[in-house]
């Protein structure tokens, strides 16, 4: 009995100790999925970015929305003003002489055919003599022909007095034709011409007169200067509207168009952007140059631009598709961070989180970014105060700013 006893006892203890031993053998084996785990999680960056309510307030968010539009591509060239075709003119003396009034200032408004100033010319005055003199004399031997024609009629006088009647009218209208011809070399016309009377003095004035509306913007000549013909006294334009002169070259000419709309801005206004409108593109491709002309029609109603000015021209050479589901996704181009070696937009999921969305850039104009993948059309996304939701993501872990 006392030798039995302690054998069981062993027996089983040693059982137990097996079991205990293989039990606790168990529970320390590594599992082979838990450090995969682990890994896996460890590679999973954070998306959201959480801003607290002042945080919010104090980053003055902006929002857009990705469309489906075309780009607003832009070209910029350089630009120069210039008063158009039909709307700038000199005036000059027409007849020698010497410049004895000036009657406007520069910068006054005048109506075409007012009176600029007038030249004392000598010559004027006797070509005016020689007219007058030989209408009267057309005039009187027109009366003289139509007389002795009467005369013959009735058979008091003869077809010898007729035919001398008949000479001496055609000789008269030769003088006064090269008269009237001389005033017009001078620069008087019709209406001038036929006002002239037999018995008004033999004036030797002529009115430098303007030939369109607009302002005085030179005076070229001071009074009691000698001129001649082609002297310029005066410079006349009309600014309400003016012209823009761009020069493009070959290579840009596909993305330009009659119709397309160009803001301009100049260095006077640089805050200030004026609009006009390509109405015409060259025909000639210059040699030494290999530049085409552009013209930009821009109204001008506050006479802000001045003919001679500089200017930089933008042109929108955005193409609409005919198809909407060809244009591309394009949103502002503020919205897009890039956050380590991705392009990313943050988009709103609350109030104060933001998810930031992975997405592929294609084309970049100077306001906008063509997205190629990644976007949905609608959707709403940060613009103004994306820079400061894309530092606190990479505070959180996701990359480095650049």
């Amino acid at each position: 009995m006392m030798t039995s006893t302690p054998l069981h006892a062993r027996v089983a203890l040693s059982v137990l100790l097996l079991l205990g031993g293989l039990a606790c053998k168990g529970e320390a084996a590594p599992s082979d999925e838990a450090p995969r785990a682990t890994t896996s999680t460890a590679k999973e960056l954070p998306d959201l970015v959480t801003l607290t309510p002042e945080g919010i307030a104090a980053a003055q968010l902006a929002f857009g929305q990705a469309e489906r539009r075309p780009l607003s591509a832009q070209l910029s060239v350089p630009a120069r003003l210039t008063f158009p075709q039909d709307g700038m003119a000199k005036v000059a003396a027409r007849v020698p002489g010497r410049l004895v009034d000036l009657l406007v200032k520069p910068g006054q408004h005048v109506r075409k055919g007012d009176a600029l100033g007038h030249v004392e010319s000598p010559e004027l005055a006797r070509a005016r003599a020689d007219y007058l003199a030989a209408a009267t004399r057309a005039q009187v031997t027109g009366t003289t022909l139509q007389r002795e024609k009467e005369l013959e009629a009735k058979g008091i006088s003869s077809n010898r007095e007729v035919r001398e009647a008949q000479s001496a009218f055609v000789s008269s209208e030769a003088d006064r034709n090269a008269a009237e011809a001389h005033l017009h070399g001078l620069g008087l016309n019709d209406p001038e011409i036929r006002s002239l009377k037999t018995n008004e003095h033999y004036s030797s004035r002529f009115a430098a007169r303007s030939p369109i509306d607009g302002t005085v913007v030179e005076v070229s000549a001071t009074m009691g200067q000698s001129v001649d013909a082609t002297t310029p006294l005066f410079t006349v334009g009309e600014l309400s509207t003016l012209w823009a002169q761009l020069d493009l070259f070959e290579s840009q000419l596909r993305l330009v168009r009659v119709g397309q709309r160009v803001s301009l801005t100049t260095s006077a206004y640089p805050d200030k952007a004026f609009e006009g409108q390509i109405d015409y593109v060259g025909d000639v491709v210059d040699e030494r140059t290999r530049a085409v002309s552009v013209r930009v029609v821009v109204p001008n109603p506050e006479r802000r631009l001045k003919p001679g000015m500089f200017a930089t021209a933008t042109i929108d050479t955005a193409t609409a598709s005919t198809d909407p589901g060809d244009r591309p996704v394009v949103v502002p181009k503020d919205a897009v961070q890039r956050v380590g070696d991705q392009d990313v937009v943050f988009a709103a999921v609350g109030q104060s989180q933001f998810r930031a969305v992975r997405i592929k850039v294609g084309r970049v104009a100077s306001r906008e970014v063509e997205v190629t993948s990644g976007l949905e059309p609608g959707m709403r996304v940060v613009t103004q105060g994306s820079f400061l939701l894309k530092s606190e993501l990479s505070k959180a872990g996701w990359g480095d700013a650049e």
